[in-house]
């Protein structure tokens, strides 16, 4: 009987807990997390003003911090404070896919079996610790002004047959990520010799056209202002918001044949202050109106009531998982880019 009436006191109480409509987050870590009362989340990009006002309004009980980071620095710096004990963020959001999954698997994060998770498509979860909350387009930007419309490669096909039919009109003209120095550069690279049969014909285009390297995207989008006409990989994010803020001239397309998706992947890291406030801010990345507000911030979203397009025959996503680690596979890396240095010496 003692039994029967703990767990009716049980179901009762749980009828009392706090429930956020539209949010499927247990009432229980609703509640401690409104005891917590705060929450620190690092991330790489600038989309907090959007995201914090539409989790304050939901979640007034629960003040929010975000810190913005570069995504190496982030990653330095989770590791640096969880190592010592010193006080850490709750929460890990970042574009560097593989960074991430690096420090899941070296055991930053902790584990969460998110109810909003099912929402997400299976490549986006890992081990029910990285969740993927966007699925953002890698695309082909480009110069207006420089480019004429039919001029515009519109599939890495069509690019790779514009390099060896026409070599000298690109050379010097196409800007993109330096696979030996950015760690983005190199993940696109190992990405597309997954997706596409072509592409170290393409690669090898690329490096003799004498390509202008970057390492962050600013200065690369910026160069499309001059010196170069056309960014291979570029983020659609970033293109969609270098037109619209820096300069109008700058349009990008979708390649056709297929692309690249992007994931922003969040975790709870394994020491954080607030664990409870940190499960309802992921929860609300994933939840419907979490994922609108994404796309107001002109990030795509992944989960289609946010307004996510479908991916379709082209799109080729990013997994969040293991195959990530082999980016950090240095016999796998260094045999990459010696292949394309060799490109680049053979221009």
């Amino acid at each position: 009987m003692a039994i029967v009436a703990a767990l009716a006191l049980a179901s009762a109480l749980a009828g009392c807990a706090p429930k956020s409509i539209g949010q499927a987050t247990s009432g229980w870590d609703i509640r401690a997390a409104e005891r917590e009362g705060e929450l620190v989340v690092y991330l790489n990009t600038d989309v907090h003003q959007v995201i914090g006002e539409g989790f304050r309004e939901r979640f007034p009980k629960i003040k929010v911090r975000f810190v913005e980071l570069a995504a190496k620095p982030m990653q330095a710096r989770l590791i640096a404070e969880t190592d010592a004990g010193a006080p850490v963020a709750d929460v890990a959001w970042s574009s560097s896919m593989d960074i991430q999954v690096k420090l899941i698997n070296d055991g930053y994060a902790q584990t969460y079996r998110s109810p909003e998770a099912k929402g997400l498509p299976a490549w986006a979860v890992w081990r029910d610790q990285g969740f993927g909350v966007t699925a953002e387009p890698i695309v082909f930007a480009y110069n207006r002004k420089a480019l004429k419309e039919s001029e515009v490669p519109r599939s890495h096909a069509a690019l790779l047959a514009a390099l060896r039919a026409n070599p000298e009109r690109w050379r010097g003209k196409i800007a993109m990520y330096d696979p030996e120095k950015s760690g983005v550069g190199f993940m696109y690279l190992s990405s597309d010799l997954q997706a596409y049969p072509d592409a170290w014909p393409l690669y090898d285009a690329l490096a003799k056209s004498e390509p202008g390297l970057f390492v962050p995207g600013a200065p690369l989008l910026t160069s499309l202002s001059g010196a170069h006409d056309l960014a291979y990989d570029m983020n659609g994010f970033y293109a969609d918001w270098w037109a619209r803020h820096r300069n109008a001239d700058i349009g990008y397309v979708v390649p056709s044949d297929y692309h690249l998706s992007l994931s922003r992947v969040a975790f709870i890291t394994r020491s954080a202050p607030h664990p409870k406030a940190a499960r309802v801010f992921l929860d609300y990345l994933m939840s419907d109106e979490g994922q609108r507000r994404l796309a107001q911030a002109r990030l795509t979203p992944i989960r289609p009531a946010g307004g996510a397009p479908a991916l379709g025959a082209a799109g080729r996503p990013i997994r969040v998982g293991p195959a990530l680690l082999a980016n950090f596979d240095q016999g796998r890396r260094a045999e990459l880019l010696a292949r394309w240095k060799a490109a680049s010496a053979d221009r």
